[in-house]
């Protein structure tokens, strides 16, 4: 408005010079409001210096009445209202008529599916009879038989040419992508955007499956009986479409299960240390749940189980027994072993950890954030036959198609997810804005630490120098990562034969500034990235960090979706983790049962695995490009890891190749472990499964 007046002020001689200051202060703050171009005819009024001044006009005093039936405003014929009865009477008579020819339609609709539509409920209905006793809503059972259908004959794939042709890659080019529910910002690509797997963009079985969570959602509280058992009953409903269990769990209650749960199970990665009177404490968070809302009827979550130096449990403390509170924290309830309701803490800290693990860990971390914004930035900053875009296509795979359904299937409301789980909407909405916050695995380090640490290895190293923290699965990991890290290192000096190369390549540095920006992730680590990414910390620093993050997105795809995503033994009994409960019970209800062992049922599809795979079919040939192999160079020190300087590099065949005899090393050193677990003394006398690379998928597919 002001800036459309300035020609005005401009002819207005001294009262222009008296108003300079403040007009100055108005072109600053309408800065922002004119920054978009206006209409050309308006342009061009204001350019000439021929825009209107309108008169202002006063209301009319008095005030009367305004009826719009008759008087001056009526126009030629001051009686309107006379016409109102008739056009009443005609919309009368054509609603009648309307109304007549709906009720045929619908008498016809009726007699033609009402015998279907009825049969169709009787189906669904004696799902809840002998010997199935399926106490769940028509969502949990449509989406069952939608997903069975798909996986029923399903042929496992692999990474060579004929799931991974050459022909099937698409080029570069800016993705259509949802904006998903709950997760603040995050988008998906859609279904159609995928690469190589073929995703249906129409028909019966997509339409339902997108409009699935348009039927309501009913709690229902029945819960087991204490001679009842749970894993008989999800079986005899998902025995045909239940992921094959690895995993064995024999005791699940002890103090010692609760040991080997936290220490060699779901909490291995969450393992966090405290001092307390002086002595070292070990300790698994899940009471950040306690605080989130949950739907009438079910418990609140919570409990942070902490363990001596020798691992044996010392107290949970659960400030979800507690009344939830508005203006202050709840005040814990602690419970000790020997306690009488020590074993409703053990299953409620279970539960609530499986819950956070799976939501915080599992679906954000791998899926929505390191999965989907990687695979993103590479499709829209990688061209098709650029080497790197190449080499992660099966850490691609799928990743797409699965993403677009949990847009729909997990966090869109009314959908599995929030009827696996006890949150509210809102409480839901609050899980999600706390995750990145809640993340671990290096995210946590503070800049005194010489976090965030991206680097795995580094991370294994400051966990037992500054937490006093030394566990297998860490050590585990940060083999694992050591052996994907050279592999990377490996294959790039193929196609870059300095360090200087590969972080001068535009189309890497716009994937990796991309990655930085999409993340979610506290601001620290999205700055570690955005650096690299910019150069800015110079060449060596920023090289090395390139290297992690694209390590990182395999590492969590790989390694870390085993670690969060493989709860089957846990999903599988609601007496041992339940998503969802009764207060004061030790399992959870038969609805709860029943959307968890679905849940995890979508891990069955078959997806390309880790160990044995050759894609060396898409490696661009690196001779193509010819450049000049750089002179050997002493290994540089970067933290407490020691970084290669570029060497003679390899065939990229034979860097796959020595990648794939690293992995089965690994594989039988972890079968070796475990055999020998029941030689080992307690708290080391457990397997450790999920870090066996023969039991990784190359991507977060399910």
């Amino acid at each position: 408005f002001w800036h459309t007046l300035h020609p005005a002020l401009d002819r207005a001689g001294p009262a222009r010079a008296d108003s300079q200051a403040t007009g100055q202060r108005v072109e600053i703050l309408t800065a922002d409001m004119t920054a978009q171009p206006a209409a050309p005819s308006a342009a061009a009024d204001v350019e000439k210096g021929t825009a209107r001044d309108w008169a202002q006009q006063q209301p009319t005093i008095p005030r009367r009445s305004q009826y719009f039936c008759w008087g001056k405003s009526a126009g030629c014929c001051p009686l309107y209202v006379l016409l109102i009865p008739l056009l009443g009477l005609v919309g009368w008579l054509l609603g009648v008529v309307v109304g007549v020819v709906v009720l045929v339609v619908v008498l016809i609709v009726a007699i033609l599916c009402l015998c279907p539509l009825c049969s169709l409920l009787s189906y669904e209905w004696v799902w809840s009879w002998w010997p199935w006793y399926w106490h769940v809503d028509l969502y949990t059972k449509l989406l069952y038989l939608t997903y069975q259908f798909s996986l029923i004959g399903k042929v496992p794939p692999d990474t060579s040419a004929k799931y991974f042709p050459i022909g099937g890659i698409k080029p570069k080019r800016k993705l259509d992508k949802y904006t998903i529910d709950y997760a603040l910002n995050i988008k998906v690509p859609q279904g159609k955007e995928e690469e190589f797997v073929k995703v249906n963009s129409g028909g019966l079985a997509l339409w339902i499956e997108d409009n699935l969570a348009a039927l309501p959602q009913t709690d229902r509280f029945e819960t087991f009986g204490d001679d009842e058992d749970p894993v008989e009953y999800v079986m005899k409903q998902f025995g045909s479409i239940y992921p094959v269990i690895y995993q064995t769990w024999n005791d699940k209650r002890s103090d010692d299960a609760l040991t080997r749960f936290c220490f060699y199970g779901l909490g291995a990665h969450r393992v966090d240390s405290v001092r307390e009177d002086g002595a070292l404490r070990f300790v698994v968070r899940a009471d950040v749940l306690a605080g989130l809302p949950v739907r009438e009827g079910f418990a609140r979550y919570g409990g942070d189980a902490y363990f001596d130096e020798n691992w044996r449990p010392l107290k949970i403390v659960d400030s979800g027994l507690a009344p939830l509170r508005e203006d202050a924290a709840p005040e814990p309830v602690v419970t000790r072993p020997g306690d009488p309701r020590w074993e409703e803490a053990k299953f409620r800290f279970r539960s609530s950890l499986t819950t956070l693990v799976t939501l915080v860990d599992h679906l954000y971390l791998t899926h929505l954030q390191s999965a989907n914004v990687v695979v993103t930035a590479i499709r829209e900053q990688l061209s098709s036959d650029h080497p790197m875009r190449r080499l992660l296509m099966p850490f691609t795979y799928s990743t797409i198609r699965v993403n677009d359904n949990a847009a729909h299937n997990l966090v869109e409301p009314r959908s599995l997810g929030p009827r696996v789980f006890a949150f509210t909407d809102r409480g839901f909405q609050m899980a999600f804005e706390a995750a990145p916050s809640l993340l671990m695995g290096g995210h946590e380090v503070g800049a005194a630490d010489g976090g965030p640490l991206l680097n795995r290895e580094r991370y294994t190293t400051y966990l037992k120098t500054k937490r006093g923290i030394d566990t297998e699965f860490n050590r585990q990991c940060a083999k694992y990562w050591a052996v994907v890290r050279e592999f990377i290192e490996d294959y790039m000096a193929c196609y870059y034969p300095t360090h200087a190369d590969a972080v001068q390549d535009e189309e890497l540095m716009a994937m990796v500034r991309q990655v930085g920006f999409q993340y979610s992730f506290a601001e620290p680590v999205k700055k570690l990235i955005r650096d690299a990414a910019a150069v800015v910390t110079g060449t060596e620093q920023s090289y090395n960090t390139v290297v992690d993050v694209i390590c990182d997105f395999i590492f969590n795809v790989t390694a870390m979706h085993e670690q969060a995503g493989a709860i089957d033994p846990y999903a599988q009994d609601a007496s041992f983790c339940s998503g969802k409960w009764v207060p004061g019970k030790l399992v959870g209800t038969y609805q709860t049962a029943s959307a968890q062992g679905l849940l995890m049922s979508f891990a069955s599809l078959p997806m390309p695995k880790l160990l044995g795979a050759d894609w060396s079919h898409l490696f661009p040939d690196p001779s193509a490009s010819p450049k000049e192999e750089p002179e050997p160079q002493a290994p540089q020190c970067f933290g407490s890891i020691t970084q290669r300087s570029p060497v003679m590099p390899k065939k990229p065949v034979k860097a796959l190749a020595e990648f794939q005899a690293a992995l089965r090393q690994l594989s039988e050193e972890a079968e070796a472990y475990n055999k020998a677990a029941k030689s080992r003394s307690f708290p080391e006398c457990f397997p450790l499964y999920v870090l066996d690379p023969r039991h990784m998928e190359t991507s977060a597919a399910v």
